[in-house]
């Protein structure tokens, strides 16, 4: 007689093989609503891309990129025009993140220290994405190094030349800085040199505190912008504000004025909003409007930057597939358990030798063995070898 199912597995059951034939035209919606990647089509029908491995299994569920969006509480509108990576993809864009191939200018020299501080800040986090920032900070210096990157000028640094240039008289000129955070701190610390006076405006008042102290500056918080923005002759906008700062109305008045305003958004999303662009028309200029934000690097070279960041991207997660380390620690445990029988046996055969003799013949076995094992290591760390047939031959030869 069949077991008797509880009634809430009985239940889902029930459900599932009612809703199957529906699957795929719910999951054919969803693909045309950019809610689901092709390539992973198959694994949302129950299609394993796979062989079951040997032993006990645990499911892990995987956030889709929809439930992402929610956790993170992602806006709706950046939701649509957001891209989502998978796999070493997702691994190779933060390398090209961190070898500044990702920004206005490329090589940008404060990406990295961003890139560090945004694993550095928090706690808890898994050592796997420990180890994905720690390879990225690498990659990154390395690729700036091999492609001479590490010397490329900031994007603060181009957006006070381009200030500098729209000012009658920049020693008489006031500068309004919104924002305090990396980038606001290059363009204030450069702009301390080379006008009359510069303001910084903020969310936490207390950071811009500590900036404007640091290099003579006048520090306000954002709901002094209004006022702060009559007296200014240019803005340099490195605060995520979206529109809700900078209006159009606002702009308005301060254009009305016949002393001319010059404004550099450095944001991401612009800081000014279509409207509000249009009325300051030629004198407004994003990042993408920067003179040399496009790189002076030759186009070759930058390509074979990305290769290497997709190169070491795949490097990477090889190493860590859980099939490469199960066959990395099958290969180790079969050399480890030769290489102890044949000592044993070697030393039952010099028992003459000294005490410290012994032991010197050991650490000898011990460096022949990881040095027969570093070449079949690598090669299964990157994939040049195929690591089911590699444990088959090493657990097969082991016994």
């Amino acid at each position: 007689m069949a077991e008797r199912l509880p009634p809430t597995l009985a239940a889902y059951r029930l459900l599932t093989a009612i809703a199957t034939p529906l699957a795929s035209h719910v999951l054919d919606h969803r693909l045309k609503r950019g809610k689901e990647h092709p390539e992973r089509l198959p694994e949302r029908r129950g299609i394993a891309g796979a062989a079951r491995p040997r032993g006990p299994l645990v499911w892990v569920h995987g956030a889709s990129v929809g439930e992402l969006v929610d956790r993170l509480a992602i806006a709706p509108e950046d939701a649509e025009t957001m891209t989502a990576y998978l796999d070493s993809d997702a691994l190779a864009h933060l390398f090209f993140v961190g070898a500044g191939l990702d920004s206005a200018v490329a090589g940008e020299p404060q990406i990295l220290s961003q890139v560090r501080r945004a694993y550095t800040s928090q706690r808890g986090i898994d050592p796997l994405l420990v180890a994905a920032f720690e390879r990225a900070i690498y990659v990154g210096r390395a690729v700036r190094t091999a492609s001479g990157l590490s010397s490329a000028r900031s994007v603060g640094s181009l957006a006070v030349d381009v200030v500098v240039s729209r000012l009658a008289s920049p020693d008489r000129a006031t500068v309004l800085v919104i924002g305090a955070g990396e980038m606001g701190k290059l363009a204030v610390r450069a702009l301390a040199r080379r006008v009359g006076r510069v303001v910084v405006a903020n969310r936490d008042a207390g950071r811009a505190s500590v900036l404007a102290e640091a290099h003579d500056a006048i520090a306000i918080p954002l709901s002094d912008v209004p006022g702060a923005l009559d007296d200014a002759d240019a803005v340099v906008s490195a605060a995520d504000t979206r529109g809700t700062l900078l209006t159009a109305r606002l702009l308005a008045a301060r254009l009305a004025s016949p002393r001319p305003l010059a404004i550099v958004d450095l944001a991401v999303p612009r800081s000014l909003d279509a409207d509000a662009r249009a009325l300051v028309g030629d004198r407004y200029l994003c990042v993408d409007d920067l003179p040399g934000a496009s790189a002076r690097v030759p186009e070759a070279t930058l390509r074979a930057a990305r290769v290497r960041c997709e190169v070491e991207a795949a490097r990477f997660f090889n190493e860590r597939a859980p099939e490469s380390k199960e066959a990395i620690r099958t290969l180790r445990m079969t050399a480890e358990r030769v290489r102890a029988a044949k000592l044993e046996r070697a030393l039952q055969r010099l028992g003459h030798l000294s005490a410290r003799d012994r032991r010197i013949v050991e650490a000898l076995s011990t460096t022949l063995t990881n040095a027969l094992l570093h070449e079949p290591t690598v090669a299964l760390r990157e994939r040049r070898a195929d690591p089911s047939a590699a444990r088959s031959l090493f657990e097969r030869d082991g016994r």
